[in-house]
């Protein structure tokens, strides 16, 4: 799955991005999502939205995106867990399991979040300060299922980091 985060864009300059992500994941068969933002998600079609604890509700984002679509819900506990899923979310993304800038306000979760959002049983993906030194933390406990920003678009052969965090979840 393919995730536009883009927190600095202009409305035009993400609409413009996320038509042509959106054309290139379709051509490959991989689910496209957008970040916080159901405006853009709705007018490229997108597969779905990931959404946070402050943005639009679940029911809204089926609405107006449609109920086969996926709705994603970042979550930092147990409680916001069963909430996203209570409210009909397709996944949540859990963390942040490691520490990272991208969100140095919030402590790091570690594993254990992970275990208790298992027992609800809905997709769960781990977030937070995953790269290729600590992926195996996660693998060894069963978790295959991660979002990474910096592990992939701050190293030097980002391509590299990619088949490499690929191959540790193989």
């Amino acid at each position: 799955m393919v995730q536009l985060r883009d927190k600095g864009s202009s409305p035009k300059e993400m609409l413009k991005a996320a038509g042509t992500i959106r054309r290139i994941a379709k051509r490959h068969n991989v689910p496209f999502i957008i970040n916080d933002r159901l405006d853009v998600a709705v007018a490229v079609d997108a597969d779905g939205v990931h959404i946070g604890q402050g943005d639009v509700d679940i029911s809204l984002a089926k609405k107006l995106l449609g109920k086969d679509k996926l709705i994603g819900v970042s979550v930092s506990d147990i409680g916001q867990a069963r909430k996203a899923k209570r409210d009909g979310a397709s996944y949540v993304g859990a963390g942040p399991i490691f520490k990272t800038p991208i969100k140095s306000h919030r402590p790091a979760k570690g594993v254990r979040l992970l275990e208790e959002i298992t027992r609800l049983r809905i997709p769960l993906f781990a977030i937070g300060g995953i790269t290729g030194k600590n992926i195996g933390r996660l693998t060894e406990k069963g978790f295959k299922r991660v979002s990474v920003i910096r592990a992939v678009c701050e190293n030097r052969d980002p391509f590299k980091a990619t088949k490499l965090l690929k191959k540790a979840l193989v």
